[in-house]
């Protein structure tokens, strides 16, 4: 379905309708799974297939619960406490978790919330940070948003414990309400001078939130035109009830799950569609991912796959089992370092992620899956014979390929299986989901 011009932005945030708007298929249950969690393993896809686009979204993002082996990965890299420890938990968690779309949307709120381990040099508190993720990701935006202003490895990130009446830092003041809740222009230079003040005494002390009373500013403030006695929740209640707010999360949401260009009239559309959703972030996301636009030709293959969604992903779609503690560096290699992004605005995306050295790094990554059984990662061989050429063919790209793709990618590989998975995943219509 092409979403036609003549409709509104909110006709195009309208609920998806099968037989009407498009067809409700393999390839379009194939789309969701790809956008909502990684890649698109034949037994989810078939699994979403039966349940339908309305139903499904919440089925993905419900949260499964851990499995026994989940639970001694996370208490034994935790006792580890390495960053590398609880880089190699969390790449398991997105490989072979059982809530892989709340890993997606962690992955989304660890990019919102950039939080990079090499200032905050506490690899448990990352964790702790990521786990909050997982947990309060999909609710309410508010409750997030007041959880992080709190959170130790945030406020070590963002210099809270520098602030001090009579010296205040505005660095969390500042990202709060440019990176976190209004985006620029949304605010001005005062009213981050006048937070700044208020977030005063908001430290850490042994490892936890800390109110410093003796630290904190008790005098009056002006913030977006209110004054008084104003302390930092009396800022988040501020920030959290300006349209500004609803309408950056939502088009960063939208961003991240769809792609596809942002109107004005779409734009305030999304932050009707947040407030519909009372501030919730898990029934916002599936809304976005149910409409119109997510299922119109222009919404498939629009995103460039991030190094997660390419890595994990790919292995997902073959149900491959990897070496977890490989994977983060892999993804590293790709560009994406998790609990360490480049800096407080996260990571560049898009046309960002490739270059010359990502380029040969997911070239190389692809390389290795042709490997024999005792290399890593590990491709249970047997199910993709099954598969054959046109199965594997179908499993990466359910919509099909062009005809003179087909017929070189065939005519190259010789329907050698190994070699096929190798040229499937260096394809450049692989690079996006």
């Amino acid at each position: 379905m092409t979403v036609g011009a003549d409709l509104t932005a909110r006709e195009r945030l309208g609920p998806f309708r099968p037989g009407k708007d498009g067809p409700w298929d393999y390839s379009a249950a194939a789309h969701l799974t790809r956008r909502l969690t990684f890649g698109s393993p034949r037994k989810l896809v078939r699994e979403i297939l039966e349940l339908g686009p309305r139903a499904a979204p919440a089925a993905l993002l419900a949260d499964r619960g851990e499995t026994p082996e989940m639970k001694a990965v996370a208490d034994s890299q935790r006792r580890i406490g390495s960053t590398e420890a609880i880089q190699t938990w969390w790449a398991h968690r997105m490989l072979r978790g059982n809530s892989p779309a709340r890993d997606k949307l962690a992955l989304f709120w660890h990019d919102h919330f950039a939080t990079s381990d090499t200032k905050v040099r506490d690899a448990r508190l990352m964790m702790d940070q990521v786990q909050l993720f997982l947990r309060r990701g999909p609710g309410s935006f508010h409750a997030l948003l007041k959880a992080m202003a709190k959170d130790p490895a945030m406020l070590i990130w963002l210099d809270g414990n520098s602030n001090r009446r009579g010296e205040p830092n505005e660095n969390f003041a500042r990202e709060l309400m440019e990176l976190f809740s209004l985006g620029v222009g949304h605010y001005t230079e005062e009213d981050i001078k006048e937070a700044a003040r208020a977030f005063t005494g908001w430290h850490v002390k042994n490892r936890r939130f800390w109110f410093n009373k003796r630290a904190h500013d008790t005098g009056p403030k002006t913030i977006f035109g209110m004054t008084g006695n104003l302390d930092g929740n009396d800022v988040l209640h501020a920030c959290l009830g300006k349209r500004a707010c609803a309408e950056f999360i939502a088009e960063k949401l939208f961003d991240y799950y769809l792609g596809t260009p942002v109107s004005e009239e779409l734009r305030k559309a999304l932050g009707e569609l947040y407030l519909a959703s009372s501030h919730n972030i898990g029934p916002l996301v599936e809304k976005l991912v149910s409409s119109r636009e997510f299922y119109s030709v222009h919404a498939r293959r629009s995103i460039l796959s991030s190094p997660a969604d390419f890595a994990i992903g790919t292995l997902r779609t073959l149900d491959a089992t990897a070496i977890a503690e490989r994977l983060p560096k892999e993804m590293s290699r790709m560009g994406m370092n998790i609990l360490r992004p480049p800096s407080v605005k996260g990571w560049q995306k898009g046309r960002a992620w490739l270059n010359s050295n990502t380029l040969l790094s997911r070239y190389r990554f692809a390389n290795s899956l042709a490997g024999s059984a005792e290399n890593d990662p590990r491709i249970p061989w047997d199910k993709v014979e099954k598969e054959g050429a046109e199965g594997l063919l179908a499993l990466f790209f359910p919509e099909g390929l062009d005809g003179k793709i087909r017929k070189t990618l065939f005519g190259e590989t010789d329907n050698d299986l190994k070699l096929m998975v190798t040229a499937l995943v260096e394809l450049p219509e692989h690079q996006y989901i």
